[in-house]
């Protein structure tokens, strides 16, 4: 039956628990609020209830990773009883070191992500290609990492009624266009070559692109605030009024 549900994209075990977090992230948002939008029930700023849900939102976190770490060592357990079936010399095996890397690298990427606007694949990609995926894999990884959070962040913003949906679409329509395009030629290139040396390739040149620009944009904004007056060095207190 494991064998049969891997060989499909079915997996609806472990999608529910992605969904379920989703879920959970996007109420947190509403239910908080932000310094722009006002909360949908009317929670003041780091009150009782605003720490309340934020507890339980962790609380969430914490007990939907435990279930999900279950789940996939239960599963890789099993497939090793019977002889490593449906297993790959690429697979990570969810021992003790391992899991807590995998568990530094979420938490951490996460918040490095959130905290600065830095795209997840920047810091997911190389952490997953020292644990031996493949480039095409990681980078698949890397992405589908990212990929409730930014659900999360685009319907918070469409129900506040700040998101562009026509600049949406064609954003999605040209970032689709490329990605398949890509996967084509990474196929074919790992095809005719045999190696897959060109695609980490790739991805060292976006880590370094992707530095590259934020420090020369996040520079540009920077100047700009100081420029106006504002103190770029002074952290602004988190229960604001």
């Amino acid at each position: 039956m494991l064998i049969k549900k891997e060989g499909g994209h079915a997996q609806w075990t472990k999608q529910g628990i992605n969904v379920g977090v989703l879920i959970a992230l996007i109420l947190m948002n509403l239910f908080l609020g932000s310094s722009s939008k006002p909360s949908i029930i009317g929670v003041k700023n780091c009150s009782p209830i605003y720490w309340l849900i934020y507890a339980l939102f962790i609380v969430i976190c914490l007990a939907t990773t435990a279930l999900a770490t279950y789940l996939a060592k239960r599963e890789q357990s099993l497939k090793q009883e019977f002889g490593n079936v449906n297993m790959v010399t690429s697979d990570v095996i969810l021992n003790r070191k391992n899991l807590i890397t995998l568990m530094i690298l979420g938490f951490f990427g996460g918040l490095l992500a959130g905290a600065f606007g830095l795209g997840g694949g920047v810091i997911f990609n190389p952490v997953l290609l020292s644990l031996g995926l493949p480039p095409m894999v990681a980078a698949a990884s890397g992405l589908y990492l990212v990929t409730f959070s930014k659900i999360a962040t685009a319907v918070v913003y469409l129900i506040y009624g700040q998101l562009d949906l026509p600049y949406g679409f064609w954003l999605s329509f040209c970032a689709t266009f490329g990605s398949v395009m890509a996967l084509f030629f990474a196929r074919w290139y790992e095809r005719v070559s045999g190696r897959q040396s060109f695609i980490v390739w790739l991805l060292v040149f976006d880590f370094i692109l992707g530095i590259a620009i934020i420090a020369s944009f996040g520079s540009l904004s920077l100047k700009q605030t100081h420029d106006h007056g504002i103190s770029i060095t002074a952290f602004s207190p988190i229960c604001k009024k």
